[in-house]
């Protein structure tokens, strides 16, 4: 009885036969499982919608204005893009030119009438949001 006692318990992490919590895990390596999730039809044009649009608007501008329109608004763009640096973080940004720019501004989106994280009524302490977006906490 030199020997030591090996575990050989079929339970635990460390057995070869572990059981999986399926329900609350998923199903982890099964095709099966791949199988069942589908995808609809629609939800790829949705996703793409707003980009297919800006480039048919584009292309009309390009049509009628001449080559200047679509590079302005697209410079104009970029510019509202990099002013992006200096803002504050803790303030939510709601990009009232950008939106002036593309359009979206005439349009009524779930986002203006339903709640969104940024508009809580939790008030944030500046100082530790600019800290926490500097690194410096």
């Amino acid at each position: 009885m030199d020997k030591a006692i090996i575990n050989t318990s079929v339970l635990g992490p460390d057995s070869k036969f572990v059981v999986n919590d399926n329900l609350a895990f998923g199903g982890k390596g099964s095709s099966s499982v791949k199988s069942l999730s589908s995808v609809h039809p629609l939800e790829k044009k949705l996703s793409q919608h707003d980009k297919k649009q800006e480039e048919i608007s584009m292309n009309i501008l390009k049509n009628i204005q001449g080559m200047h329109a679509p590079l302005r608004l697209h410079m104009e763009k970029q510019a509202l893009k990099l002013a992006d640096a200096g803002h504050l973080p803790c303030l939510y940004r709601h990009n009232a030119s950008m939106d002036a720019l593309t359009g979206r501004d005439m349009r009524l989106d779930f986002e203006d009438f339903l709640a969104t994280p940024f508009d809580s009524e939790v008030a944030t302490n500046p100082q530790l949001a600019i800290e926490r977006h500097l690194n410096i906490f």
